[in-house]
């Protein structure tokens, strides 16, 4: 797929952003890239949640066995995310390491571990970067949420550093911050309600901003936590670590519909994040890399045309709200829209497909997004001379 110009010169400014004192270490010592390993949220979930999403929709929806296979990915499923685009650009593969299917589930016995040698993505939708609980739930048979069962990143990288450390020719990438932000948002959220019914009134803007920055420190912190969890992997032997921001929810199918409001409050909350990574990966060594997803992303929206993008404001996706509204269910197939076949494909506009199309649902990107993603951090990798 080509790029534009500006699309290129977005990817490749985030490496500007890697830092390097005056004694830091040599650089990683090969670009060779046997294993690429993935921690983090829905952004990088290969499908943990696909078997338990599969049977939902057998037994709720009435799909097809053959047709609900496909779901998993929060993204108009079937097709790569980006780090399965990565994966095939640096010659290798990569899946889910566990599969998480709830123990309300007839097929709970089916939870656990991936044994194949290529589970190494351990991202689970809904895990934030060292809190819990993460954001949504795991819904059993019925659609009911039973129990949480995204873990943190911190847990993800626990599970991986107990099948041991990490190799010098592995390629590691961290994305979290994302429910981070949503989890906060809710809480300030709630909070400038109360704080509105006790008063009698509406908050001036000062009060509101007062809650706010409460939750930008734990945006702060959340960051913090990301730059710690960087630290772990090196201290474990990686020589290459890819660390990213979040894009800005409120450029998002969600954030226009909760309003200004919303909107403010989301910019915030990604800011304090990105900020704060930003500000500590200036202090690390070459061998990581912060990848400026968040400005990527915001060239996209921004910028609709010049990044091949006709529509950046309806979901691809029409889930409906008992399945949580989530890209997690959705397939788009050549089976007529609203078919059992492809029950899910939003009627768009006339000149809007998926393909040009930015967002699976209301906050995840479309597979046309996610391929651009892989490609853009493929051609970061190269220009920064880890990758070939």
């Amino acid at each position: 797929m080509k790029f534009k110009l500006g699309l290129c010169a977005v990817a490749l400014a985030a490496l500007a952003a890697c830092g390097g004192g005056e004694n830091s270490p040599p650089p990683p010592s090969t670009t060779t890239t046997t294993r690429l390993i993935a921690f983090g949220d829905s952004l990088t979930d290969g499908g943990a949640y696909s078997r338990g999403n599969s049977l939902i929709l057998q037994s709720q929806a009435g799909v097809p066995k053959a047709a609900a296979d496909l779901v998993g990915k929060f993204t108009n499923s079937p097709g790569e995310i980006w780090v399965e685009v990565l994966a095939r650009r640096l010659g290798t593969t990569i899946a889910p390491e566990r599969f998480e299917v709830g123990s309300a589930s007839p097929v709970a016995a089916s939870n656990g571990a991936n044994s194949a040698a290529n589970a190494t993505n351990y991202a689970q939708g809904g895990a934030r970067v060292a809190k819990v609980p993460g954001v949504g739930c795991n819904p059993n048979a019925a659609g009911a949420c039973t129990a949480q069962a995204a873990v943190p990143l911190v847990t993800q990288i626990d599970r991986a550093l107990a099948k041991g450390n990490f190799n010098p020719t592995d390629l590691v990438v961290i994305w979290g911050g994302a429910n981070d932000v949503f989890f906060n948002a809710t809480l300030a959220g709630n909070d400038i309600a109360a704080a509105s019914v006790a008063a009698g009134r509406a908050l001036t803007t000062a009060e509101t901003q007062l809650i706010v920055a409460k939750y930008v420190i734990e945006m702060e912190q959340a960051g913090l936590a990301a730059i710690a969890q960087v630290k772990r992997v090196k201290a474990a032997g990686a020589q290459r670590v890819v660390l990213m921001t979040i894009p800005n929810a409120a450029q998002t199918p969600f954030g226009v519909a909760g309003g200004a409001s919303t909107q403010a409050l989301l910019t915030a909350l990604s800011g304090a994040y990105n900020a704060q990574i930003k500000k500590e990966v200036e202090l690390m060594d070459p061998g990581v890399l912060l990848f400026d997803a968040g400005a990527l992303a915001s060239n996209w929206y921004g910028n609709p045309a010049a990044n091949g993008f006709v529509n950046v404001q309806a979901p691809v996706c029409n889930v409906p709200a008992a399945l949580g509204s989530s890209s997690s269910f959705c397939f788009v197939t050549a089976a007529p829209a609203g078919s059992a076949g492809n029950p899910f494909l939003r009627v768009l506009p006339a000149g809007v497909t998926p393909a040009n199309s930015m967002f699976a649902d209301g906050v995840h990107p479309s597979v046309a997004a996610h391929e651009k993603f892989g490609v853009a951090m493929h051609e970061a990798l190269k220009a920064k001379g880890w990758v070939q």
